[in-house]
């Protein structure tokens, strides 16, 4: 039984386990990172801005839901046929400062979600 082969091919075995990427692949890998985390830095503020904007919007919803929320709860209960004979018969009408309010929101709230899917792409 001869070492002395066995020897040779242990000796020719690397000793790390991983070998070293190339040089090339780790600048390419290395300049990525620095432009993904200076576009970072730079949609900061507009990160804040959609965030505050979000808050003004659902802020505005919850008032919109507490001011009006007796009409609104009658409106619910009212989805019966008879509930809107009733309806109809009483000829209840709503403010038009509240449906312009309810207009304003949902218009916010559309282009909101429509920056928000349009942005990630």
């Amino acid at each position: 039984m001869s070492v002395a082969p066995w020897m040779t091919q242990f000796a020719r075995i690397g000793d790390r386990e991983h070998m070293l990427p190339d040089p090339s692949v780790l600048w390419l890998k290395a300049k990525l990172l620095q432009t993904v985390s200076e576009t970072n830095r730079v949609s900061r503020p507009m990160d804040v801005v959609q965030m505050i904007a979000y808050m003004v919007v659902a802020g505005g919803w919850a008032a919109v839901l507490l001011w009006r929320w007796p009409a609104i709860e009658h409106w619910l209960r009212s989805f019966t046929p008879a509930g809107m004979m009733q309806s109809v018969a009483r000829a209840e009408t709503v403010s038009m400062s509240f449906m312009a309010l309810v207009f304003v929101l949902a218009s916010g709230t559309v282009m909101l979600a429509l920056h928000t899917i349009l942005a990630e792409e």
